[in-house]
């Protein structure tokens, strides 16, 4: 469902190639991940990884998420409080909340990296999508909403 989202993007968009769908993980490679974060991940971010590896735009890849979830960003926002699974391409991230040891799936949110440094808390993250599949067409028709010429 993922992949042919993106490849549906990918192929159908004015600057389409700039999306390229990596190969997917294997759930064994997931649990790895997980555990080195310490959070299980949400199921639509591994059935995500089981489809495709990022994409090289919106989408990290597994190894991504990992390194970019382990490292400190805010002082508000501390290690393991957000899981990042993407990014806009400005600097700022896409990730689920982690309340309680687990990534709170259907809520997903962005995290500012200008609000880290000037707004408040609720400045620093804002609510983006309820779902992985909603932010990935809301991502791709803002950001590559002008179609192949159809001539």
């Amino acid at each position: 469902m993922y992949r042919e989202l993106v490849e549906y993007y990918r192929t159908t968009r004015k600057y389409g190639e700039d999306i390229a769908p990596r190969p997917p993980v294997d759930s064994a490679a997931i649990v790895r991940g997980e555990q080195q974060l310490g959070i299980p991940f949400p199921q639509e971010l591994r059935d995500l990884l089981m489809e495709m590896d990022g994409d090289c735009d919106l989408l990290l890849s597994l190894d991504d998420i990992v390194e970019t979830s382990s490292f400190p960003y805010s002082e508000r926002y501390p290690v393991g409080s957000l899981l990042f699974f993407g990014r806009d391409g400005a600097g700022n991230l896409y990730g689920y909340p982690v309340e309680e040891g687990q990534a709170k799936g259907g809520e997903i949110v962005l995290w500012d990296h200008e609000m880290a440094v000037w707004g408040t808390r609720e400045e620093e993250v804002c609510y983006k999508a309820d779902s992985l599949e909603e932010l990935i067409r809301n991502y791709y028709d803002l950001c590559y909403g002008e179609p192949l010429d159809s001539t």
